[in-house]
């Protein structure tokens, strides 16, 4: 299982700037998405902070405007082809379970977004004063994987939930 980016994260987020609403190409992953401007997009140096490991470093990352919920984007080596996608949805909740320890409740579905199918996976941890929330979604990109994860406190999600979710559900494919 990848690293989640650790929230808060005041030094990554000195680098980060306000995204606006207007559709954005994210670097070399083959999606664009509507950010608007509740979000803090972090810089190249910032997600180098966040993550400091190049493994599982994602490509791009979105923060909330009060830095409790991050959106990473991550387009990984791993093949993946569009017919495969729904298949996870079957197959990763063993992994995610074999993964991450003390998982109180793991949600998997099979989602469309921009026209693309996606295997969503919600699933929460202990956390101290307040259960963790992670949401991976997961698609095929020019035969590879995509993931998007989506990480913060269930409070802090549920907070920033309008904010997040028109994010993940602008994210077109391209």
């Amino acid at each position: 299982m990848r690293r989640f980016l650790s929230v808060p994260l005041t030094v990554a987020l000195s680098a980060a700037t306000l995204a606006s609403a207007v559709p954005v190409k994210l670097g070399n992953v083959p999606v664009t998405v509507e950010p608007n401007a509740k979000l803090l997009t972090l810089s190249a140096a910032g997600i180098r902070t966040a993550f400091p490991s190049a493994a599982g470093r994602p490509d791009a990352v979105f923060m909330t405007e009060d830095r409790k919920v991050s959106v990473a984007f991550e387009w990984r080596t791993s093949k993946l082809t569009q017919g495969e996608v729904a298949k996870l949805v079957e197959q990763f909740p063993g992994v995610i379970r074999a993964q991450v320890p003390n998982i109180k409740t793991l949600k998997a579905n099979l989602v469309q977004v921009g026209g693309a199918p996606w295997a969503q996976f919600v699933f929460t941890t202990p956390g101290q004063g307040d259960e963790l929330r992670r949401e991976l979604m997961v698609t095929s990109a020019g035969g590879r994987m995509l993931v998007v994860t989506i990480a913060g406190n269930l409070k802090d999600y549920s907070k920033n939930e309008a904010v997040v979710r028109t994010l993940a559900n602008s994210v077109r494919v391209n």
